[in-house]
């Protein structure tokens, strides 16, 4: 792990009143000897002598977790004990009058960001390491005293002394905090446990891509590894039933990276000359075939199932990126893709022949090929500014011997995705609840549905006949599968879970699997055998196989086991309450790992309050058990409006804007505070994003029961990012249909936050990217404008160049120190992190 520190040295007694480091651990000694020829001198006329020995020797020191009783997994001749100590200080064994290579750890946890020194008194030549960086070294045979200066962020700290030393005496170490801080608690261990911090968030290893052979004897899958914010791909070809690695590609030399319809083999294409080969590689007979040479075209393909042809997209843009002026054509003319076309093209193994398919002004996107290769069905879309929901979609069918082109759908209000059956007889259909009419809708007394709230049709090629067979079905369609034995398999947003369902003979079955969300699924096209990765709120994303005949899963692999191995965390607990009758707010809580019921935690309230649940991820964007890790407790809620509890729940988003939602909110955070007497009332925080950022800045207008509250590119005003935001009137079809700022000024002036600055009654951080073409950066600007000439409690960070969401690794640091620190100041009553990365100036 690594900090951001600003450490400086400087040679000194020891402190006096400082907390001794009593106990160390030490990794078994490792015997020195000096290189050959050691008496040459070298170029700059020096030879080697006993004080270079920490120089040229060493262990990778980021491969090393000191644990006592524990085996390096690297270095499993290495084992980690109890250091000996005589008066605090390390002794180590006599080594015959030869130097030995000795490593000395200790664990330092603080709980409150702090500034303090190390001071040590070193027995000859070592070098210091805090968090893998290496802070001090000492050559020399006499005994020096070296104080290390060091500014602690909270968390788990590794201190590591490597040595090189004869035996006796080694090193003697002390702590001694600043004096602002000389009550903080400060904490040295020998165990390796710890909670979650931010570099867990952003490094480790990931599963990328997953795709079953159609056999499903074979698998494809994909490993990102981050360090330090650095990216490594590979992509390895396993055979799943002994997990043996039967090909590998490393980097990304290839991509389209894909199995041949009906065959175990693969296919990919691989930049050449100045184009793009097409390779298959069989895996049985380990033969790599060039199917198509340096082809200028093909950048991206989709195989037919009869293997016959490829569909690829050709591409154009029509923009010119050296205007000066330019008027636009339409409001998504403001976006920069709008201007691309793409349309269709087949090459035909056969004839060898490129062939457009498609043509015209509006770009056309394949939906599917039957399984015979005979139909393909593909769509068009174009914005309708002047007809709610403002824009309309062509599906059309396509006759691929004969090249008759059949329209299924002319100017559909709704769009939809639709697929094959396996017969070619009927489409599988996802759209939102009106996407055929009042068919697939069930929103209750609700005057306008969500459509978001994604639901399921058949459609029969035949007789035209459409059939909703979700209407009735909580959960929101995420990805369906028609299987050829038959069934189809779902994936769906399920309250604030991600599930597997198999619908088959009119029925909805949950497949009950490991996994609190289902990331990715690939089905074995002839086998009933599926991948699927998924995770859980304390255990990253794992790989799992399912037997499609009996629902048995098994995890497969589990890359990131290293890395958390020794993380805890604490317990997550559901908790719903019931606001009114006919309205439950399901909701979960996270506690620190070691929950003292006794005490009393700050809290951090976290919503949405916009579309979709807050789900029950591990990682992203706000890792609950980083706060938990941080001494907080964490409560989130699912207010009215989200999708995965019905159509009726979810149609409440429309036209609402907090105004049902923030009452639900405030409701139930005062009945959970209320029921768990570990709650300190006085130090509750509310955090969103987004959507979330405008409702944690319409809550600090109604209520003030939190102590603080952080906005991160949040709307303030409504009617401005309904005009102002890429996707702001887009949006608005589903939170504010049919509504105005010209007709509905009691929500587009009543509701946001900018009108009722006035009324903020809570300290409020805003963050916001500078590029954020989502939600403008405005929004966050003029809020603050209003609250600072209203002498308000308010900051404002911006975030360099970032977009709605902070991606930077670094940045991302910064911004997720920047929202502990703001809550330690708030909800701890510990300033000084927050003063010391936002320093005031004069100004």
């Amino acid at each position: 792990m690594k900090y951001s520190f600003l450490p400086f040295f400087i040679a000194g007694a020891l402190t006096v009143n400082a907390q001794d480091v009593k106990e160390w651990l030490s990794l078994t000694p490792i015997p020195l000897e000096k290189p050959v020829l050691s008496e040459v001198k070298n170029v700059k006329d020096k030879v080697f002598t006993d004080a270079l020995f920490t120089d040229y020797n060493n262990v990778n020191i980021s491969d090393l977790t000191p644990d006592a009783g524990q085996s390096e997994n690297r270095f499993h001749h290495l084992q980690w004990t109890i250091a000996q100590t005589q008066q605090d200080t390390i002794v180590a064994p006599e080594n015959k009058g030869s130097y030995s290579l000795n490593y000395y750890a200790v664990y330092l946890t603080n709980t409150e960001w702090m500034s303090g020194s190390l001071n040590f008194r070193i027995f000859g030549n070592a070098e210091i390491y805090i968090d893998g960086q290496k802070k001090a070294s000492v050559n020399g045979s006499q005994v020096t005293n070296r104080n290390i200066a060091h500014e602690w962020i909270p968390g788990k700290h590794t201190i590591l002394v490597k040595t090189a030393t004869k035996g006796g005496k080694v090193l003697f170490a002390t702590f001694k905090a600043d004096k602002e801080f000389a009550e903080a608690p400060v904490e040295f261990s020998l165990s390796p446990k710890r909670g979650k911090n931010i570099y867990d968030v952003l490094n480790g290893k990931r599963i990328g891509q997953i795709a079953l052979s159609p056999s499903g004897q074979y698998a494809i899958v994909g490993i990102q590894d981050i360090i330090d914010g650095k990216s490594y791909h590979n992509t390895y070809v396993y055979r799943v039933a002994d997990k043996e690695i039967v090909y590998t590609f490393y980097g990304n030399n290839v991509h389209n990276l894909q199995w041949i319809p009906e065959q175990d083999k693969l296919s990919f294409l691989q930049t050449e000359g100045n184009g793009q080969s097409l390779y298959s590689y069989d895996i049985d007979k380990q033969q790599q075939t060039c199917l198509i040479r340096k082809d200028p075209r093909i950048k991206n393909y989709t195989w037919s199932p009869d293997r016959s042809y490829l569909i690829y997209y050709d591409s154009e843009n029509y923009s010119d990126p050296k205007w000066e002026l330019r008027k636009l054509d339409g409001i998504q003319d403001r976006q920069a893709y709008f201007r691309n076309r793409s349309f269709l093209c087949k090459y035909d193994f056969a004839t060898g022949l490129h062939s457009r398919l498609t043509w015209g002004n509006l770009s056309t996107s394949l939906m599917d090929i039957s399984q015979d290769g005979k139909k393909l069905i593909f769509s068009t879309s174009r914005p309708v500014y002047n007809e709610y929901p403002y824009s309309k979609q062509n599906i059309y069918l396509l006759d691929m011997p004969t090249q008759k082109l059949d329209t299924l759908w002319l100017d559909r209000a709704y769009s939809v995705s639709c697929s094959f059956s396996p017969d070619g007889k009927q489409l599988l259909v996802t759209g939102g609840p009106s996407a055929f009419g009042k068919a697939g809708e069930n929103i209750g007394k609700q005057p306008i549905a969500n459509q978001y709230d994604l639901q399921l049709y058949l459609y029969d090629l035949a007789s035209k006949q459409v059939k909703a067979i979700s209407r009735n079905f909580n959960p929101s369609i995420e990805e369906a599968v028609w299987h050829k034995n038959g069934n189809i398999y779902l994936k769906v947003t399920d309250a604030d879970f991600v599930r597997l369902y198999r619908y088959a003979d009119g029925q909805y079955t949950r497949i009950d699997c490991p996994g609190d969300m289902i990331l990715s699924t690939s089905f074995a096209g002839n086998a009933n055998r599926m991948m699927y990765t998924a995770s859980n709120t304390n255990y990253p994303a794992r790989l799992y196989t399912l037997d499609l005949t009996d629902n048995r899963a098994s995890m497969w692999d589990n890359p990131a086991a290293e890395q958390y191995k020794n993380i805890i965390f604490g317990e997550m607990k559901d908790w719903d309450y019931t606001y009114k009758k006919g309205t439950v707010i399901d909701g979960r809580y996270y506690l620190p790992a070691n929950f003292d019921p006794n005490k009393k935690y700050p809290l951090i309230v976290y919503y949405y309050g916009g579309t979709t649940p807050v789900s029950r991820s591990f990682g992203g964007r706000w890792p609950f058990n980083l706060y938990t890790a941080n001494g907080y407790v964490v409560y989130v809620l699912q207010p009215s409006g989200a999708i995965g509890y019905g159509q009726e729940f979810s149609a409440r988003h429309q036209n609402n804007w907090c105004k049902i939602t923030a009452d639900e909110i405030i409701a139930s955070t005062k009945a959970f505070t209320k029921a768990h007497p570990f709650i300190d009332a006085s130090r509750i925080g509310c955090m969103g994003a987004s959507y979330g950022g405008f409702t944690t800045e319409y809550l600090t207008t109604q209520t003030d029961i939190f102590a603080c509250a952080i906005s991160h590119a949040g709307i303030s005003s409504i009617s401005s990012y309904w005009g102002g935001g890429y996707w702001g009137y887009g949006y608005s079809t589903n939170a504010s249909a049919h509504a105005f700022p010209w007709n509905r000024r009691d929500i587009y002036v009543d509701q946001s936050p900018l009108f009722n600055a006035d009324q903020v009654k809570v300290p409020i951080l805003l963050i916001h990217g500078t590029k954020d073409v989502n939600v403008p950066t405005n929004e966050s600007v003029q809020f603050y404008t209003a609250l600072k000439l209203l002498g308000k409690d308010a900051e404002l960070v911006f975030v360099r160049d970032a977009d709605h969401a902070v991606v930077d690794y670094n940045q991302r640091i910064l911004w997720n120190n920047t929202i502990l620190a703001y809550f330690a100041k708030y909800l701890k009553n510990q300033p000084a992190w927050w003063e010391h990365q936002f320093k005031d100036f004069n100004l």
